[in-house]
């Protein structure tokens, strides 16, 4: 025998403390590069099970060596190896070896769709359609496990389920609840018709839906995914349906969320305006602005009956190119008296551009030093004098607040933080950033802070409940809203008066 193969024979029977060892030795011997046939296949096996995710080149171009060889097997682990390496580098696979695991589903990472089921079939490997029955086949299995099973699986708020429904039970169910979503306790049925290759709800359960086949095994035009959801009759969420293209990507990027899912013992919808009916008045500005050496807009809403040199509160918010829902809900609440007439001022975020997530970096310290200060002078500064000039925004601390949601919650408690002095309240919901000891937080002079976020927003919760528990060590002023929703606009508008109404009060209270 070979030194190479002894060296594999030792490594094939290693224990996992001893595999390492073999590794080495085997990578140093300089035949390995020479390799061919089975004893390339073996060498490749034997890397692809021990090494490191470094070496998966080595052991894909042995593969691809015996393959070309024909020998039985090469074939498929050359694509395995192949498809693993792209992940690795942050491309999509080719052949659909590679299946991850996401919220307790067996998913199948993205597709380049280079391969086709001939190119599948010369590398020994099944077809595209296939591969996803046999995914979808044994998450069927794991679904009707949790289902048969009371409760969550530990750590979770929601999973998949899967009650085995008939296309004539998801049929009735359509015509009762014609948007599609309806509940058995914490269990939530989503159904749609569609001719597309695959549907996936969103944004909240963004779960494959599954084909509901008709008594013959035939395929139907309906769609259904079921979820068990913790505290499912609190909740409020969004959901839509977007069709998915033969790669398993949704068509056109991440569709709209026409639908909304409001559970029994939900918050009490809110009221609101439209657009074309506001009682106050909504503009946009063009502003130039020294800092950003740029212009920017500005949204900006003035509350009925508004007059200069009144000196309202106002709120400073980011995202003022996202901004007109959330003023249809305080519109509405300072019309029907749930709060004070107030004014909002809100300057849009940076345009994405080849560069990434221009928002980030001006929103977030930590990320590009320059580019947070030159906002933070336009933020702080600019935007405040200009709407104190212009439409008699307060000057007085106690009545300037700041806000802002996922990344705009960053902005915001960084900015109320650091700028203490200005504002008096710091509205943050849904932050992603949590808490650091770097920031120093004295409850001295902090802002009131208002936190909100969702139970089936994962790390978003995590973080802002974080900052729910720093501020109350800190003995900070705060409130903190946990809603079962998701990262969701829904939550963030309908909390957004709730928090105005804790910060001054309404007409009939004393701030």
């Amino acid at each position: 025998m070979s030194a190479i193969g002894d060296l594999l024979t030792q490594l094939e029977s290693a224990d996992p403390d001893s595999a390492p060892f073999f590794v080495r030795q085997l990578l140093q011997e300089e035949g390995l590069a020479e390799l061919h046939g089975a004893e390339a296949l073996r060498a490749a096996r034997a890397l692809s099970i021990f090494a490191g995710p470094q070496q998966l080149p080595i052991a894909g171009e042995l593969a691809g060596r015996a393959h070309t060889a024909d020998v039985p097997g090469a074939g498929s682990l050359f694509a395995e190896c192949a498809d693993k390496v792209a992940l690795m580098s942050g491309r999509p696979q080719r052949f659909g070896t590679v299946v991850l695991e996401h919220q307790g589903d067996l998913v199948m990472a993205p597709l380049d769709g280079v391969a086709d089921d001939e190119m599948r079939k010369s590398f020994g490997l099944p077809s595209l359609d296939e591969m996803r029955r046999t995914v979808t086949g044994q998450n069927k299995l794991r679904a009707r496990e949790r289902y048969e099973t009371e409760g969550l699986p530990a750590g979770q708020r929601f999973c998949r389920i899967w009650s085995e429904p008939s296309a004539e039970e998801v049929r009735q169910g359509l015509e009762q609840f014609p948007n599609g979503a309806w509940s058995d306790g914490n269990d939530l049925t989503l159904a749609c018709r569609s001719d597309a290759a695959g549907i996936i709800p969103g944004p909240v359960f963004e779960l494959p839906m599954w084909n509901v086949e008709d008594g013959s095994g035939a395929q139907t035009d309906l769609w259904c995914v079921q979820i068990r959801v913790d505290r499912l009759d609190e909740a409020v969420f969004g959901y839509g349906f977007w069709s998915l293209d033969n790669n398993g990507m949704p068509i056109g990027g991440r569709g709209p969320v026409d639908n909304r899912y409001r559970g029994e013992l939900a918050p009490k919808q809110m009221p609101s305006n439209e657009d074309d009916a506001l009682d106050g008045l909504l503009s946009t500005h063009e502003f130039t602005s020294t800092a950003l050496r740029e212009n920017r807009r500005i949204k900006v809403y003035l509350p009925p009956g508004h007059q200069l040199h009144s000196q309202l509160p106002v709120v400073y918010s980011t995202d003022g190119n996202m901004i007109e829902p959330y003023i249809r809900r305080i519109d509405a609440a300072i019309s029907s008296g749930l709060i004070q007439p107030l004014l909002i001022v809100a300057p849009h975020a940076a345009p994405m551009d080849h560069t990434g997530n221009e928002r980030a970096l001006e929103y977030l310290p930590g990320f590009d030093d320059q580019r947070f200060d030159r906002h933070q002078r336009f933020f702080v500064d600019e935007i405040s004098q200009w709407a104190e000039n212009e439409f008699s925004a307060s000057t007085d601390r106690e009545f300037r607040a700041i806000f802002g949601c996922s990344d705009g919650a960053g902005h915001a408690l960084a900015t109320g933080s650091m700028h203490r002095n200005r504002y008096g309240h710091c509205i943050a919901y849904s932050t992603g950033m949590p808490p650091s000891e770097q920031m120093h937080w004295d409850p001295e002079g902090a802002p009131f802070v208002h936190l909100c976020a969702g139970t089936l927003e994962q790390g978003f919760h995590q973080a802002t409940e974080a900052w729910a528990a720093w501020l109350h060590f800190h003995s900070s002023p705060h409130h903190f809203t946990e809603r079962v929703c998701g990262h969701d606009l829904i939550q963030w508008i309908e909390e957004f008066p709730q928090a105005i109404a804790r910060a001054w009060g309404s007409p009939n209270t004393e701030n």
